[in-house]
């Protein structure tokens, strides 16, 4: 099959009516491995300063390590991917709890910061593992008539997970010491890799392959889906929204609010839980949304991403330190970008086949991972410029995110149409 023009591939088909109590055990503990690893993801975030305290360095140094682990976890998405579709979930979720324990201990215990960065990339690469062997759980033991819903409220989870790093985990980093703190999160990682290992269960098992497939297998599998215009919508669909929360949250949010708007680090790290509070509820109104009108799925991407960006200008434009109520509700809005993202799950969902779903979704989870490492990397390299955490350093560095929203729109609005050609 050639992966040019228009791909001759099916519509996914239901592959079970009636949920039983075994399903929901199974995607319960899958549903507890993706909120841990959301809160080993989102765990520097909160230790951002103490990081650059304990390794000396700047704004730029300081940015790599969330770069570096948006790398690993982006560019490992794909290989992920593929290795889901042979190896199944069970073993992809238990994988990549141990592999992210490992990367926290190696963090806990080093004071090179070189080897710090390889705890982060470690860490990533564990995480990559997580999400979408969680989304394929779903769709193996779930009808798609539930899925949009239950993929919110896997999103949901995620906040959670990082409302564990907003409050407990930056109250442990507070008042014990940093090693006890990441090697907790090496514990942590553990005992719910070993739990899944035990109870997770794959659907249909004999169906998945013991092997690699070869490099020529692969090339075709990932360029027949990605020429499937599903795959390319739902890809800028999840570029579009999530990047903002993300960069504010895992690092650059503490800095702005402490350095530039004058919140203590207490205040700060409390504040990013108005970010989960606002994204538990964009989450449940958007899996209705995205369930009940899966013909205007690129519509909700270009309101979400409007109304985020009007409320960025908003604060960047405000005269001197914004208001705390403002910040707030731009922490509220910018939190509407991570529900607002899995819109690109579901145009896969309704395009993409089984045996090509782990593929398309490791495609597709990857693109708001490439936007919020831009947009991390413009703000620290802004900042760097500057030389400091001013508020004007920052209003400049935030600039750097609205030619992300651009591209977003740009090619949302070309494989709508092409999407669209491609079904009549």
């Amino acid at each position: 099959m050639e992966p040019s023009g228009n791909p001759e591939i099916r519509s996914v088909t239901p592959i079970v009516e009636r949920v039983g109590g075994k399903a929901w055990l199974y995607w319960g503990v899958a549903a507890l491995a993706y909120l841990v690893a959301v809160h080993q993801r989102s765990s520097f975030g909160v230790a951002s300063l103490d990081a650059a305290h304990r390794y000396h360095v700047g704004p730029a140094l300081l940015s790599l390590f969330a770069v570096v682990q948006i790398v690993a976890y982006s560019l490992a998405q794909i290989p992920v991917g593929v290795a889901l579709d042979h190896f199944g979930p069970r073993r992809m979720i238990t994988t990549g709890a141990f592999v992210m324990g490992v990367g926290q201990l190696l963090l806990a215990f080093t004071n090179v910061y070189p080897l710090a960065l390889a705890g982060r990339i470690i860490v990533g690469l564990g995480d990559a593992m997580t999400f979408i062997s969680v989304l394929r759980v779903t769709t193996s033991w779930f009808p798609p008539s539930r899925n949009a819903m239950m993929t919110q409220i896997i999103g949901l989870l995620g906040w959670i997970g990082q409302l564990l790093s907003a409050i407990p985990f930056a109250y442990v980093l507070r008042h014990q010491s940093w090693t006890f703190s990441f090697s907790l999160l090496t514990v942590t990682s553990t005992v719910v890799g070993t739990f899944s290992y035990l109870i997770v269960r794959d659907r249909n098992p004999e169906l998945l392959l013991n092997s690699w497939p070869t490099r020529k297998a692969l090339i075709n599998r990932v360029k027949i889906t990605w020429a499937h215009p599903a795959t390319k919508i739902g890809f800028w669909s999840h570029w579009s929204s999530p990047f903002s929360a993300n960069m504010f949250s895992l690092i650059w949010g503490v800095p702005f609010l402490v350095k530039a708007e004058g919140f203590s680090k207490s205040q700060a790290t409390t504040s990013l839980t108005s970010i989960v509070f606002f994204g538990a509820l964009a989450g449940i109104a958007l899996g209705y949304l995205i369930g009940h009108f899966p013909k205007h799925l690129d519509r909700i991407s270009y309101s979400v991403c409007t109304l985020i960006a009007a409320f960025w200008t908003l604060v960047l434009l405000w005269p001197g330190q914004a208001p705390y109520s403002l910040l707030i509700a731009l922490m509220g809005i910018i939190s509407i970008g991570g529900p607002a993202s899995l819109t690109g799950f579901a145009h896969a969902r309704k395009h993409i086949p089984l045996e090509n779903m782990g593929t398309a979704d490791g495609i597709i989870n990857a693109a708001g991972f490439y936007s919020t490492l831009l947009a991390m990397l413009s703000v620290g390299i802004v900042l760097q410029i500057f030389g400091n955490y001013s508020l004007t350093s920052f209003r400049v560095a935030f600039l750097t995110l609205y030619p992300i929203w651009i591209i977003g729109f740009i090619k949302i609005r070309k494989y709508h149409n092409q999407l669209e050609r491609h079904t009549s």
